[in-house]
């Protein structure tokens, strides 16, 4: 834990996400959304016959990692025991990004303001060629960065966020981004490494990150997500082969190397 949170203690952070949700469902379109999301996730099931795709699934596209630089596998990995949320199967295979220093500290001075941490407004990208085919923005950035307090008056708990097709069954789902800097349209052509927006820390985020992962289906409600593995990337100073990430791992793009397909 850093800043706020640290100082805090992780009780009292705990207890202010719990509220936050608490008084989500007091929001009515937040109430919507989370109805949504639960009876979707039944979907998802049943259009998978209640097995989603796990780390067999032949992935269909190479993806790259959506960053510029060094960040941090915060969150997520492929196994119930490393899974960002193993029992949402729309998150099952999802990571949360972020910039640390050398001693994992997540942001400059007392971590109370958006710009203190390293992350915010670092370009975000597509990891990979595809068509942009959802668009969410004008959501605020929750105030509160490293509190605990999630956003439960925002109009979309996802945050701002887009999703781009990159072939069948496989559909990247890029959220908290600041308000604004989407540059990406629906209908939009986009290639690899294209600039898609700034990681910020929009609605239900509790500071600035990236939220990045792979799903089986165009709607967000309705899907399953998807393990892939990630081209060009460098762990400790070494290349890797395509890899699943797995949280508490540093990871930065390999650098002048052309990925195609």
């Amino acid at each position: 834990m850093n800043g706020p949170a640290q100082r805090g203690g992780i009780a009292v952070f705990m207890a202010k996400v719990y509220a936050s949700y608490m008084l989500a469902f007091l929001n009515p379109i937040q109430l919507v959304q989370m109805v949504m999301q639960g009876f979707g996730q039944l979907v998802a099931l049943v259009r998978t016959r209640g097995a989603p795709p796990d780390t067999t699934y032949a992935q269909k596209t190479r993806y790259t990692l959506p960053v510029r630089g060094e960040w941090f596998v915060y969150n997520g990995g492929v196994t119930p025991e490393t899974s960002h949320s193993w029992d949402v199967v729309a998150q099952r295979y999802a990571y949360d990004f972020v910039i640390t220093d050398a001693s994992l500290m997540r942001h400059r001075g007392d971590g109370n303001v958006l710009e203190d941490y390293f992350c915010y407004g670092s370009e975000v990208l597509s990891p990979a060629d595809g068509e942009v085919i959802s668009v969410r923005d004008g959501i605020r950035d929750a105030p509160r960065p490293g509190s605990g307090w999630l956003d439960f008056l925002a109009l979309d708990f996802r945050g701002n966020h887009v999703v781009i097709k990159h072939a069948e069954g496989e559909y990247s789902f890029l959220a908290h981004l600041i308000p604004g800097s989407i540059c990406m349209r629906k209908g939009d052509r986009v290639q690899r490494g294209a600039v898609i927006g700034r990681c910020g820390n929009s609605s239900h985020s509790t500071e600035p990150h990236l939220h990045f992962h792979v799903q089986d289906h165009a709607n967000v409600w309705i899907t399953a997500g998807v393990p892939v593995k990630f081209d060009s990337v460098v762990i400790a100073d070494a290349p890797q082969p395509p890899i699943h990430l797995v949280r508490g791992t540093h990871v930065s793009p390999r650098a002048c190397e052309t990925i195609t397909a």
